[in-house]
C-alpha cells in the first residue's frame, strides 16, 4: 500500500509548473516539423490498443524534451494527452508511433529513498471516439530544480488596477513601488518591506508592510505619516545589547563598578562596589525566550530628504510598541540627520551603522554603542544624556583624533560619483561590503579594517560607469541595468572546497528583469529571468513561473532576500528566495519545486 507523503511547511509554494515550448524568432519560418521530421502518420484506431514501449531520455528536469515511442497515437495532437508523474506535459508533435513533449514541473508521483520517479501515460481519444490509455512499464526518474513561483499578490494588465489590499496571501495586492525587504533577526517568519516613491513620484508611497510567512498574511504596520510622509529607501534591523523581561521592561544584573581607568572599584573595607546594569552578558540571547529577545530588535529606516544645512531626517530608528509589535504606537526616533540618505546597514559583527548621502556621494559611520547608552537609564548603566542625531554637530575626525559633541559620527569616504543613488550590502562575515550604485549601473567593493572597525575607500568590482546593458562576464566587462537590493547566499561547493569566502552575492538587476549573481572572484552571471531569447515576444519582462533561465520572467524586481525553509519532500532545510517583483505586483519565490501529492514506495 502506498503511503501519501504530506509534510507541512510554513509555506506551500509550488505545485505544478507548466513549461511551454520556446518558439522561434519572428524572422524564422522554422516549425516543429522541421525538427521532428515530416512523415506519413496513420490516424488513431479505437479498435487497437494504445501502447507505450519506451521513452527517451529516461531522466531529466522541468523543461526537458521527451520522446515517447509506442503505437496507435494517431496524428491529431488535440486528441492526445500525456501525463508524467500525474502532471500534464506540453505536447509538441504527434505521430502514430512517436510523441514529442515537454516535461512539466514537479512531474513525479513516487519517492524511493532520495530518488523521485514518475509514471508515463499516454491517453488518446475524444471527438466522439473511445479513449484509451497506454502506460510505460518503466518509470521516468525526475531531477528537481530550483524554479520561480509566486508567494502572494495578483498580476494586473493595468497598473491602476493594482490597488493596495492587505489580507491573506490569496487576497492581498499592491507591491507596485520599488522597495527592499528584511527579515526580523529573531523571527524569520516575519519579513518586512519598505517602499520608495519610484516610479510614482508626486504621490506618497505605501506604508511599511509585514509579510507574515507563518500566518500567510500581509499587513501594513507603519503608515508614512509616522515619518512625515517622507521618501523612505531601505530597511534593516539593529539589535541592542540589553537584557529584557518578557513584558519589555529592562532586566538587570549586579556587576562590579569600574573606575575611569578601567579598574574594579572597592569600598574602604575592600569589598567590591556593585552596580546594576542592563547590558547583557555574552550569550544571553542563547537562553532568552523569544518574547525576551524580540524587544532587542529595532527597525532602521533610511530616508531621502534634503536640507542644505545637513539637518534633514536621514535615518530613523523604530522601537516595538507596548504590545511587542511594530505599529502605529511604536516610538520613532531620529537617529541621524544629514542629507538624502539612500541606504543604511548595520555591521553584522560589530554593530556599527553605515549610511549614505546622495548629495556628496558620502559613506558615513555611526557608533551605535554611543546611541544605546543614551536610551538606557543611568541607574542601569546608561549615560543619562539625550541623543543628538545631527551629524555635523557630533563628528569624529580621525586625522586629528578630535571630536565635536558626542563624536558618534564619522565621514569615511566618497564614492566615484556624486548625486547618484547607492545602497550598502555588508557580507555576513563583516569583512567587506558591496556598494550598489543603482542608476549608474555598477557595484563597488569596500573592505573592512578589523582594527579600526571601519570600511575603507571602495573600488569598482562589476559594471561599467558609462554604459548599461545585459552582459555576463568578469568584473568591469559585465554590464548591468539598474541593480538594486542584493543578498549573500552560502555556496556549499565553496564551503566543501575550503575557500575563504563561501558566499555569492545575488542581486536584482531591475531594468534587465533578472536576478543575477556576483561571485567572490568578481564574475557576474544571470541566475533567473531575463529570458528574452526564449520567448516569442522578444522581451525580458514577463510574469511566467517555472524553470529559471529559459522560461521564468520578472518585471522590474527590486527587493531580494534569502532564507531556508523545510523542504516538503526531503524534510531538510532548503534555500528559498523572496523577490519584490514590482511591475508584476507580486512577491515571487525561487526554491526547489515541490509536489505534495507524491507517494512513497514502489507500485
Amino acid at each position: 500500500m502506498l503511503l501519501t507523503k504530506l509534510k507541512t511547511t510554513s509555506l506551500v509554494i509550488l505545485s505544478t509548473v507548466f513549461v511551454g515550448l520556446a518558439t522561434t524568432s519572428c524572422e524564422s519560418s522554422a516549425t516543429v516539423e522541421d525538427y521532428v521530421g515530416v512523415q506519413t502518420s496513420d490516424p488513431y484506431d479505437p479498435s487497437k490498443p494504445v501502447t507505450v514501449t519506451k521513452f527517451n531520455p529516461t531522466k531529466g528536469s522541468v523543461g526537458q524534451q521527451i520522446f515517447i515511442a509506442g503505437s496507435n497515437f494517431g496524428n491529431d495532437s488535440s486528441m492526445v494527452s500525456v501525463t508524467i508523474g500525474g502532471k500534464q506535459a506540453t505536447v509538441v508533435s504527434v505521430k502514430n508511433h512517436a510523441i514529442y513533449c515537454y516535461l512539466p514541473g514537479a512531474a513525479y508521483d513516487q519517492i524511493d529513498g532520495n530518488k523521485l520517479f514518475a509514471s508515463v501515460q499516454v491517453t488518446v481519444g475524444g471527438k466522439g471516439q473511445k479513449e484509451q490509455t497506454g502506460k510505460a512499464a518503466d518509470r521516468f526518474e525526475y531531477e528537481r530544480k530550483m524554479v520561480v513561483g509566486k508567494l502572494c499578490g495578483r498580476n494586473y494588465e493595468r497598473e491602476e488596477d493594482a490597488v493596495w489590499i492587505d489580507g491573506s496571501f490569496d487576497e492581498c495586492s499592491g507591491f507596485k513601488n520599488d522597495g527592499v525587504m528584511q527579515f526580523s533577526p529573531y523571527n524569520h517568519d516575519q519579513l518586512f518591506v519598505v517602499y520608495d516613491q519610484e516610479p510614482h513620484f508626486g504621490t506618497v508611497a505605501h506604508g511599511i508592510q509585514l509579510i507574515d510567512l507563518k500566518e500567510q498574511t500581509v499587513k501594513t504596520i507603519l503608515p508614512l505619516s509616522k515619518f512625515s510622509n517622507q521618501r523612505l529607501r531601505t530597511i534593516d534591523f539593529a539589535v541592542d545589547p540589553f537584557m529584557y523581561n518578557e513584558d519589555g521592561t529592562y532586566a538587570y544584573r549586579e556587576v562590579q563598578s569600574i573606575d575611569e581607568n578601567g579598574h574594579p572599584m572597592t569600598d574602604e573595607e575592600g569589598n567590591p562596589v556593585m552596580e546594576k546594569t542592563s547590558f547583557a552578558p555574552e550569550g544571553w540571547d542563547l537562553t532568552a525566550t523569544p518574547d525576551q529577545k524580540k524587544w532587542r530588535e529595532h527597525l532602521i529606516i533610511s530616508a531621502d530628504n534634503d536640507n542644505s544645512q545637513y539637518r534633514a531626517n536621514s535615518v530613523y530608528i523604530v522601537d516595538r510598541d507596548p504590545n511587542g509589535d511594530f505599529g502605529n504606537n511604536s516610538v520613532v526616533r531620529q537617529l541621524a540627520n544629514y542629507r538624502q540618505c539612500n541606504g543604511a546597514s548595520l555591521h553584522p559583527v560589530n554593530g556599527e551603522l553605515y549610511f549614505t548621502s546622495f548629495t556628496q556621494g558620502e559613506v558615513l559611520r555611526l557608533d551605535m554603542n554611543k546611541y544605546w547608552k543614551t536610551i538606557l537609564p543611568d541607574t542601569l548603566g546608561g549615560l543619562g544624556t539625550s541623543w543628538s542625531p545631527y551629524v555635523n554637530d557630533n563628528l569624529y575626525n580621525a586625522s586629528t583624533e578630535s571630536s565635536s559633541g558626542s563624536g558618534a559620527f564619522e565621514k569615511l569616504f566618497t564614492i566615484q560619483d556624486t548625486n547618484w543613488e547607492f545602497q550598502i550590502d555588508i557580507h555576513p562575515s563583516g569583512k567587506y561590503a558591496y556598494i550598489v550604485v543603482i542608476n549608474r549601473n555598477y557595484i563597488l567593493r569596500t573592505d573592512y579594517n578589523e582594527e579600526t572597525k571601519k570600511f575603507s575607500a571602495p573600488y569598482r568590482i562589476a559594471g561599467d560607469m558609462s554604459h548599461e546593458g545585459f552582459t555576463d562576464g568578469v568584473g568591469l566587462s559585465a554590464l548591468l541595468r539598474r541593480p538594486y537590493q542584493g543578498t549573500f547566499v552560502k555556496n556549499e561547493q565553496y564551503e566543501a572546497e575550503g575557500r575563504d569566502d563561501i558566499y555569492d552575492f545575488y542581486f536584482c538587476d531591475s531594468r534587465n528583469d533578472a536576478i543575477r549573481l556576483l561571485t567572490p572572484e568578481g564574475i557576474v552571471k544571470t541566475y533567473a529571468g531575463g529570458s528574452a531569447a526564449t520567448h516569442s515576444d522578444g522581451n525580458t519582462y514577463g510574469n511566467e513561473n517555472g524553470e529559471l533561465r529559459d522560461f521564468a520572467r520578472f518585471h522590474r524586481p527590486t527587493g531580494l532576500v534569502n532564507d531556508v525553509h523545510r523542504d516538503a519532500i526531503t524534510g531538510e532545510n532548503t534555500l528559498i528566495f523572496y523577490i519584490l517583483d514590482t511591475s508584476n505586483f507580486q512577491i515571487r519565490t525561487i526554491t526547489m519545486e515541490e509536489n505534495l501529492e507524491a507517494t512513497e514506495g514502489n507500485e
